[in-house]
């Protein structure tokens, strides 16, 4: 899944999938390089570039990513 959603940097991203894919929301002019972010079950993750925290969703199941 592709997290595309807008949200500020300070607000967790709860996403159903992983692994999920952070651009820096280009939108926002806050763009940077793609990244793909693998979140442990139960866990999270935080971007490097921007540090939006993805949050896997309860009772979802994480993936094998790349």
């Amino acid at each position: 899944m592709l997290a595309r959603e807008s949200a500020s940097l300070t607000e967790a991203v709860t996403v159903s999938s992983t692994p999920v894919a952070c651009d820096g929301d280009v939108a926002s002019d806050l763009g940077h390089p793609r990244v793909f972010l693998d979140i442990p079950q139960g866990g999270s993750a935080v971007c490097p570039y921007c540090s939006r925290e993805f949050v896997l969703a309860e009772g979802a199941s994480s993936g094998q990513g790349h």
